[in-house]
């Protein structure tokens, strides 16, 4: 009988050597999974797609993509969690060009909801009482964001969109989306951008209001798992990737049949008001999604963008950081948007 474990660590047990290091990367029958909120996990294990593997799952619960960055960089973990532009900044500022050769990250698998305007991914909101009716004002403002994946990525966008740079505004940087959503809806920015669930309630009251989202800024804002090389070239690794992508294509099917026990488990889990599990569950449904030309293309506009209104300091080749190996496994099928 195979042990899934949840594990929650903040970023410096991340970068320890003891604890979850000892079985991170060495064992072949163990995969350990990062994610940043232990409702995936609570979802899966109910959800009983990996109750029979033949492998081991550990899942590690870290806040934001930078601290799944880290552990992937130090070999804690075998799949990181993050946004689907965390590469695109990364390779950006990295001191050795990226190729499709030596990149030492690769994403490998990406996933989201049907695109729907109720429920969008990414947002750029402001506070009511800032007096911001659009992007022309927000000039000067104080702007939450956190770094890595494609919240930072729609902070950037929002900035190339205002034609403005990083040096027009008073960015407030945060670790995780969680704590930069607390900064505005406590008012203490004037300017987020992130998940629009972390600020449903200053939305839903309306002590805030969305100026973009990301069909405004044409940011594809898939969740993606990314993988180092070394683990993709371990046969036994590779081996167990695809059993558990696999498994977790028809997890998705599992979510979208059984929506009033996920509610249940996102608020008993992540403690959501029913209003927010509500929000919460739509965003988790869809499935995978392929990584594929169109959906490149589609990422190295954002890039292309990026570094045109002078965000990144790289122009950058996106296609290197994609790996589809899994995309049979994985069902996945186009985005609507690439069709």
């Amino acid at each position: 009988m195979n042990i899934k474990k949840i594990i929650g660590f903040a970023l410096a047990a991340v970068l320890a050597v003891t604890g979850l290091g000892a079985c991170a990367g060495g064992s072949g029958d163990t995969l350990v999974i990062g994610y940043q909120d232990n409702g995936l996990p609570k979802l899966v294990e109910k959800s009983g797609v990996l109750s029979d593997a033949p492998y081991d799952v550990q899942w590690a619960i870290l806040t934001g993509p930078a601290a799944n960055l880290s552990a992937l960089y130090s070999k804690k973990i075998d799949l990181g969690h993050m946004g689907d532009t965390s590469l695109t900044v990364e390779q950006a500022n990295a001191k050795q060009k990226w190729t499709a050769s030596n990149a030492p990250l690769k994403i490998v698998a990406g996933f989201r909801n049907d695109p729907n305007p109720q429920y969008p991914q990414v947002v750029t909101a402001v506070r009511t009482s800032a007096g911001i009716k659009d992007l022309s004002g927000v000039r000067g403002r104080t702007w939450a964001y956190n770094y890595g994946g494609y919240n930072h990525a729609q902070y950037l966008a929002s900035l190339a969109k205002a034609g403005l740079t990083e040096k027009d505004v008073k960015p407030v940087k945060f670790a995780d989306g969680k704590t930069a959503a607390a900064a505005f809806n406590s008012g203490r920015t004037d300017v987020y951008s992130g998940a629009p669930g972390a600020i449903l309630t200053s939305l839903r009251s309306g002590a805030a209001k969305t100026l973009l989202d990301e069909r405004d800024t044409a940011i594809p804002a898939l969740g993606v798992w990314a993988a180092r090389a070394d683990v993709l070239a371990d046969k036994q690794k590779d081996k167990n990737l695809r059993d558990f992508f696999g498994r977790l294509s028809k997890y998705f099917t599992w979510l979208d049949g059984h929506p009033d026990q996920a509610k249940q488990i996102l608020r008993d889990t992540l403690k959501e008001t029913p209003q927010l599990a509500d929000f919460d569950y739509q965003q988790r449904r869809g499935g995978f999604r392929k990584l594929d030309a169109p959906l490149v293309k589609r990422e190295q506009k954002v890039a292309d963008v990026l570094f045109d209104g002078k965000a990144i300091k790289r122009n950058v080749d996106v296609g290197v950081e994609y790996d589809p190996r899994y995309n049979g496994v994985q069902r996945a099928t186009e985005s609507t948007e690439n069709k």
